[in-house]
């Protein structure tokens, strides 16, 4: 049934109560008004009156319903117009809907295929997670035995500590109440040992002077005999050129015909007779060297000892700058050296000849000296110095203390 079908019958229903039902009259429209229902007894015309009233208000309320479902059919008519649209809409929408379902199946195919391949896979995988599990128990029951063993070996090591702590606790208790004593008595002990040492300083002194007034009376004697000796072979010497030359002279009186050669032979003693006196010159000339150091220090501990205060440098062998001795003639010398050591610290030092060590001074404890010497022949521009071999610093003084000597025998 289409709108304008629906229109008329809705139109006819309410034309039909509208005009053709009525409680009071019924089917019958004519005027009932006449004579004889001008009869009816008085108490019936309220009643009627009732009747009419409810008639109406009946009749009011039919065409105000006629009114509303027409204007519920026009509603109706629109939204069914708009359901034809939706429909040819939905249509399409199926269309392009079964078209999608399609190929959500092939894809829903495709997908089939790969959850088999996947669950394949979930299974290869479980089996080797099955193995890894059997790996981890493996490992965490290897673990345990290493922690167990761990622990064990930490527990030894840590009772062996315990009782080391303890001992060594004792010893430290047994250090402290040494450090103690120590402190007590060693002002006193140092007192006692500085003055020890003051005395084998002094005789140690002393004794050196003395080996030093004993040698410059040997060397003094030496020289003695030595330009004594120089004296006698310059004498003879001399002598048997004069006479040699006297000799000469007479035989050249002789021969004139060795004229030249004696002239010859007379220059070559007279060049003998020079050279004898330059060397007799040489022979008197002296040698000798003493060096100290200034100031003491307490950190020296490598190198060449440098004596930077020269005291005596005779013959200029000595040089202050480098702490080395070169000799500038050939002969016998005879080196000395005397350290002191710098507090309670010690020092070792060598005396070198050549770079060659040859003989070592000690002095080995707080305010010790340590002395040596050597004796040895040196060819012109051997060299002599003081090396450090271990320890560290010296003592000394602007009146040296620490002193490094040598001269020609």
């Amino acid at each position: 049934m289409d709108c304008k079908t629906w229109s008329a019958f809705v139109m006819f229903i309410s034309f039909v109560f509208v005009k053709g039902l009525s409680l009071v009259t019924g089917n019958d429209n004519q005027n009932l008004t006449s004579i004889e229902e001008l009869r009816v007894d008085a108490k019936n015309t309220d009643v009627f009156r009732q009747l009419l009233n409810q008639e109406t208000l009946i009749r009011i309320s039919l065409v105000k319903n006629v009114h509303t479902l027409m204007k519920d059919m026009v509603d109706m008519k629109q939204v069914i117009t708009s359901l034809q649209e939706s429909q040819k809409e939905s249509s399409s929408l199926i269309s392009d809907l079964q078209t999608e379902v399609a190929s959500l199946k092939e894809q829903n195919k495709k997908l089939n295929n790969v959850i088999i391949n996947l669950k394949e896979n979930a299974g290869i995988a479980k089996e080797n997670l099955t193995e890894l599990f059997e790996i981890q128990r493996t490992v965490d029951r290897n673990m345990e035995v290493k922690r167990q063993t761990f622990e064990t070996n930490i527990s030894t090591v840590l009772g062996d500590i315990k009782t080391e702590v303890r001992y060594l606790s004792v010893t430290l208790l047994d250090l402290n109440k040494h450090t103690l004593d120590m402190e007590k008595t060693l002002p006193k002990t140092m007192e006692e040992k500085h003055a020890k040492d003051y005395e084998r300083l002094n005789e140690s002194m002393n004794n050196l002077n003395a080996d030093l007034m004993a040698t410059k009376g040997r060397l003094q004697a030496t020289e003695n005999d030595l330009s004594s000796f120089q004296n006698n072979i310059t004498s003879s010497v001399s002598q048997d050129i004069d006479s040699t030359i006297n000799t000469l002279k007479a035989e050249v009186t002789q021969s004139k015909m060795d004229n030249l050669k004696l002239t010859s032979a007379v220059s070559s003693l007279e060049v003998f007779r020079m050279n004898v006196t330059n060397n007799h010159c040489d022979l008197t000339k002296k040698v000798g060297f003493t060096a100290g150091m200034p100031s003491d220090s307490s950190s020296w501990s490598s190198g060449v000892l440098v004596f930077s205060k020269v005291i005596t440098n005779i013959g200029g062998g000595y040089n202050g700058n480098t702490g080395i001795f070169t000799a500038p003639v050939a002969g016998m010398y005879q080196f000395f050296v005397t350290v002191v050591s710098y507090s309670s610290r010690y020092i070792y030092l060598y005396m070198v000849l050549n770079g060659n060590s040859m003989v070592t001074a000690v002095a080995d404890s707080s305010i010790q000296t340590g002395t040596n010497m050597l004796v040895a022949r040196l060819e012109k521009d051997d060299t002599v110095w003081i090396k450090h071999r271990t320890g560290s610093g010296y003592y000394s003084g602007s009146i040296p203390y620490t002193t490094f000597s040598g001269f020609l025998i």
